[in-house]
């Protein structure tokens, strides 16, 4: 008896851990409808680029300016 108690308790606290957390399928489909870029800057500040419409060229200028005025960097932007 003192064994099969055991088992279940093991099984609930292990169904239960998994239940809270965000599978990485959760976390992908989550970022398809947000359309947002994840950006982690050269000093280590992330942020998020949402619903931007440009050119590939005009996405990297842009995170390369934040990069300037948040740390401090001075690399130039691409033409």
């Amino acid at each position: 008896m003192k064994n099969v108690f055991l088992t279940l308790v093991f099984v609930f606290a292990t169904a239960f851990s998994f239940a809270g957390s965000d599978s990485y399928e959760t976390k992908l489909e989550t970022a398809m409808f947000n359309d947002c870029i994840g950006v982690t800057l050269s000093c280590g500040v992330s942020y998020d680029i949402c619903n931007f419409t440009g050119t590939t060229s005009q996405l990297v200028n842009l995170v390369i300016g934040q990069n300037n005025n948040v740390c401090g960097t001075k690399i130039m932007p691409v033409e």
